[in-house]
């Protein structure tokens, strides 16, 4: 028995390494990053097998016995994503798409030197594949901007994959055929003067990668920036941006306004980090996409807004989506550059740079501070953790929005309680106790100190809670695998952003007949055919026992719509009884509103029949449904009309539950140039009882207002 398993041991091996593969999160998947593994692991394999073997006859043979040890090695991950659900047909298409074309360039090149008895040919081979690994890689790194990258050794990355599904793609099969037209290059080279048929696979291989070589850009193999300009059209200059932007998918409003806010907070932060702006002979360079899946597709990064800090051109790249949470935050990254490090202009601690941007602009919530999100989860970070977290490993192995929020809160303490010169310091070291000549502890128990003289109350811990509960991705079961929900609510948002309402309900009918129990997915649905007109299709799903008022409300409103007030009405009680059970301060005027049935009706036209009311009708309205109208004529930049209704809502009196719409409001008055009525807003809303983070966010305006003045 012992001999038996000596003798088998070499097919025992891949398997045991298998198995203990299977105690590493992602790796353990039969995925991504097992196949890029087992693609780099067997191309160097293959290369040091074939430039050392003699029997060139062998050579196919041998590399088919590589490939089924990568495979006996993949045989307890495929098992394991079998019995875990997690089984992909992308996970397969990977493994098929990085071991075979790595593993047989690595024997083709290993060969070539071989056949050419080149000296030392072993070491050379080995140089060579990992030039194509490591080379290659840093030489697109710092000449594009894309966050994906294709190898012929490792195969290739995909991009961002903590919130994104990773698939398959059109360019990666592009890529590989290139790789196999590289081994039908090589592998004939050896016998060009001796065979004609080798001469003509050569010279065929030949064209056909010159040919694939122009079309690297238009195939998404790399991305360069004029690329990118190209395929998004638009460009909108200021004095210290080159803003390039979808311009089917921005008016004129909203780039001059966007235009508008980079100006605005370049100088926030350029005066908040004591640092300088660039002259206009150094413009950064702004890529405003259309939506998240156009920007997934030119640069890799799909919901990730991002700033290649490595590169020496300064941008930044961000969806239409995401702007308004995204752009300062991003801004910090771009200017941090100038206290970065040699190799990176940043820093060597993710947690230092992702921290920076959070306490310069703290968007985790619009109503809790970054203090007040720490603080509902106690107990406070210790030192050891602190590190931890703000290491790469750390940072990226933890949940995302737990070490964004600690270390954004850190940092803010940081900066507010030392020069900045110190904070400048210790990022480009990534190294605090030489910057500020104290050790993490002591600096960490100063910061503890103040989070104790932080307050909070249940909407914070509400908050904190809903936000560090996000799991990491090294915490999800099926981390790569999109479900069909998943995949139909994903087109059903880019159909969306597409402005394609038709594709858009079908893709959400589909999406809920996937969950057809999911009640805040019966709500989208009811509410979207509701918009379209389809009052009736919602009556045939109409359930009183449903247990969510948003959807009571919309039967409701579907029956009244069709002038079916008893059945209407009905629904209304039904919402009234469950908002009797657990009341709801958000949905309390929406049911008052229908209590009314004048309201009702004038609610009803412009919620679903897009009616507009001139003065003397808006002044009947009751203050909700008159804040709602403010903001559709403001998304459908009806200028006068938004005059008109700032002013009337302005004699009435302000509740701080309509807060966010103010803040909107005085923004855009902002843009307009409406100074003196922007002013006046920011003042009435002043006087309100405001919590923290209101604060915070009302003083930013009051610097847009005064920059706009300005």
């Amino acid at each position: 028995m012992k001999w038996a398993l000596l003798k088998y041991y070499h097919r025992l091996l891949p398997v045991v390494l298998g198995l203990v593969a299977l105690t590493i999160p992602l790796l353990r998947d039969f995925h991504l990053e097992s196949a890029l593994l087992a693609a780099f692991a067997g191309c160097l394999w293959a290369g040091w097998k074939a430039s050392q073997k003699r029997s060139k006859s062998d050579d196919v043979v041998q590399t088919l016995s590589i490939l089924g040890y990568l495979y006996l090695f993949g045989l307890p991950l495929l098992i394991y994503t079998i019995l875990s659900g997690c089984f992909s047909i992308h996970g397969l298409g990977f493994w098929v798409l990085y071991p075979v074309p790595s593993v047989f360039l690595g024997t083709a090149i290993g060969r070539l030197l071989r056949l050419w008895d080149v000296p030392f040919g072993r070491l050379l081979t080995m140089l060579v594949l990992l030039g194509i690994s490591f080379g290659a890689l840093i030489i697109e790194f710092y000449s594009f901007p894309q966050v994906y990258f294709f190898n012929h050794v490792w195969g290739g990355w995909p991009g961002p994959i903590y919130d994104e599904t990773v698939q398959v793609t059109s360019s990666l099969i592009y890529f590989r055929i290139m790789t196999l037209l590289w081994i039908g290059l090589l592998w004939p080279i050896p016998h060009i003067s001796s065979s004609g048929e080798a001469k003509w696979v050569a010279l065929t291989s030949v064209i056909a990668l010159s040919l694939f070589y122009t079309q690297l850009p238009e195939m998404g193999i790399i991305s360069p920036g004029s690329n990118i300009q190209k395929e998004l059209g638009g460009i909108k200059q200021t004095q210290h941006f080159n803003i390039y932007f979808a311009k089917d998918y921005y008016s004129p409003d909203e780039i001059n306004r966007i235009a508008m806010e980079h100006e605005f907070y370049l100088n926030q932060i350029s005066s908040e980090l004591q640092i300088s702006k660039p002259d206009s002979n150094h413009k950064i360079e702004s890529y405003l996409y259309a939506h998240p899946w156009q920007k997934k597709q030119l640069v890799g990064a799909k919901f990730t807004s991002y700033v290649p800090v490595w590169l020496e051109q300064d941008q930044l790249h961000i969806a239409k989506q995401q702007l308004e949470g995204s752009l300062k935050h991003e801004m910090v990254h771009v200017l941090a550059k100038q206290f970065g490090n040699r190799w990176l202009n940043a820093s060597w601690s993710i947690g230092l740079i992702e921290g920076l941007a959070v306490a310069v602009a703290p968007d985790k919530s619009d109503i809790s501070t970054i203090d007040q999100i720490v603080v509902s989860e106690k107990p406070f970070p210790g030192a050891g953790q602190l590190e931890h977290a703000l290491s790469p490993l750390g940072f990226y192995g933890g949940r995302s929005t737990v070490n964004y929020t600690t270390a954004g809160s850190f940092v803010q303490y940081l900066i507010k309680n030392y020069p900045v010169s110190n904070f400048k310091e210790a990022y480009r070291k990534s190294n605090l106790s030489i910057a500020y000549d104290k050790s993490l502890s002591e600096l960490v128990k100063g910061w503890h100190a103040h989070l104790e003289t932080v307050s909070v109350d249940s909407a914070d811990r509400e908050v904190a809670g809903r936000l560090f509960s996000i799991p990491s991705l090294f915490e999800k079961e099926c981390p790569h695998i999109l479900s069909d929900f998943a995949a139909h609510w994903d087109d059903y948002r880019f159909h969306l952003a597409e402005a394609d309402t038709g594709s858009a309900l079908k893709s959400l009918g589909e999406a809920f007949r996937e969950k057809p129990q999911n009640l805040f997915v019966k709500a989208e649905w009811t509410y979207m055919n509701l918009v379209e007109g389809r009052s009736e299709t919602v009556h045939h799903i109409a359930v009183k026992s449903d247990t969510l008022i948003d959807l009571q409300l919309l039967y409701a409103d579907a029956f009244a719509l069709t002038g079916n007030l008893d059945e209407a009405n009905t629904f209304l009680n039904n919402a009234r009884r469950l908002f009797s059970e657990n009341p709801d301060s958000t949905l309390e005027a929406a049911l008052e509103t229908r209590s009314d049935s004048l309201q009702w009706q004038y609610y009803l036209n412009f919620a679903y029949r897009d009616s507009f009311y001139d003065i003397d009708k808006y002044r009947d309205l009751n203050y909700r449904s008159q804040i709602r109208l403010l903001h559709r004529a403001i998304d459908r930049e009806m200028w006068p009309r938004v005059a008109i209704y700032s002013d009337h809502l302005y004699t009435l009196s302000a509740d701080a539950g309509y807060f966010d719409h103010y803040v909107s409001l005085i923004h855009y008055l902002g843009y307009l140039g409406e100074v003196e009525a922007a002013k006046n807003w920011i003042s009435k809303v002043s006087n309100l009882r405001l919590r923290e983070r209101y604060q915070e966010r009302l003083k930013l305006q009051k610097n847009w207002i005064a920059a706009s003045k300005g």
